[in-house]
């Protein structure tokens, strides 16, 4: 019989659901804005009790997958921290198991990512390959040879705290100064912005404007009509991101780079500087052999890779 099995995609503010089939299909997916859970219980009550539905609807569900904006430890589901949501020390996975009396697996939100796409998007047929997704923060997975690499306690990837920069360089969400997510992160981006107009650098946006928090897209706006300060700060990130992936290109020799992530694909002037850093920091033999795509599964990425995951470890 077939098995029926869930997979969730649970962000800082996002929540996507739905029921995956072994060919990658999804039914019923449902996408939502949570707004944040005051204590990790109630995500396990909202998450248990739409599971409870989808087996309502279709027939009982036999595993959970859940990807989770999170470092979340290998095998366990311990979440050990999740800025976005507020959760430091949560056994995450076990609480939601003795609420479903399911077989639940917890991964990391990039790593249900990368796996669905490597599994049923732009990633099929890869032996090796690097995906890494720019957004609020910026995070990366490795899949070789069909085994996704985790890290011996399941933080592997974690490519946005990898120090670019001086000791004294930009404030990372981290704690540390000069990660690369420092640079080149849609929160971090928004920042520099910020000082940027509030310093009259940014010339087509006014100090004393009462215009929103200024994003990568925007910045892309502003660069597309001239504003020489918005290009730059795309161009450095995007330098800097280059550079490092040209480092895990000459380390790791995959054929197939996946990119992503709302920065990303807001922003060709972000594209163009990471190629540039890329081809100037990578092997030149090793640049050649790899390809670079961007996802096919748009958000349904981590709800299948989340419930692929979970299908393998039943």
């Amino acid at each position: 019989m077939t098995k029926r099995v869930v997979g969730i995609d649970l962000g800082g503010t996002g929540l996507r659901m739905g029921v995956v089939a072994e060919d990658g299909a999804v039914e019923g997916l449902q996408s939502l804005t949570h707004g944040g859970f005051s204590h990790p219980m109630d995500a396990v009550e909202r998450l248990a009790r739409m599971v409870e539905d989808a087996a309502a609807q279709g027939g009982p569900i036999d595993a959970v997958g859940v990807g989770v904006a999170a470092w979340v430890e290998r095998d366990t589901g311990f979440v050990t921290r999740a800025p976005n949501l507020g959760w430091i020390d949560v056994p995450f996975g076990e609480l939601l198991r003795r609420r479903l009396k399911l077989p639940v697996v917890v991964h990391n939100d990039l790593k249900a990512i990368a796996w669905g796409e490597y599994r049923f998007g732009a990633g099929v047929g890869a032996r090796t390959l690097l995906v890494i997704f720019v957004g609020t923060g910026v995070g990366a997975a490795v899949i070789a040879e069909g085994n996704l690499l985790v890290g011996a306690r399941g933080f592997g990837g974690e490519i946005g705290h990898i120090k670019v920069g001086p000791d004294d360089g930009p404030l990372c969400g981290c704690g540390r100064r000069g990660c690369l997510e420092a640079y080149v992160g849609g929160h971090a981006l928004s920042l520099k912005a910020r000082q940027s107009v509030a310093e009259g650098r940014i010339s087509l946006v006014r100090p004393d404007s009462e215009m929103r928090e200024l994003t990568a897209a925007d910045l892309e706006e502003l660069s597309n009509h001239g504003d020489a300060e918005a290009q730059a700060l795309l161009e450095g990130g995007g330098m800097q991101l280059g550079r490092v992936l040209g480092s895990m290109v000459t380390f790791l020799n995959p054929d197939t780079v996946l990119m992503g992530g709302g920065v990303w694909d807001s922003s060709d002037v972000i594209k163009d500087a990471v190629r540039i850093g890329l081809d100037l920091s990578s092997h030149p033999d090793l640049r050649k052999s790899v390809r670079i795509v961007e996802g096919r599964l748009g958000s349904r990425a981590g709800v299948i890779g989340a419930a692929d995951l979970a299908r393998r470890n039943l």
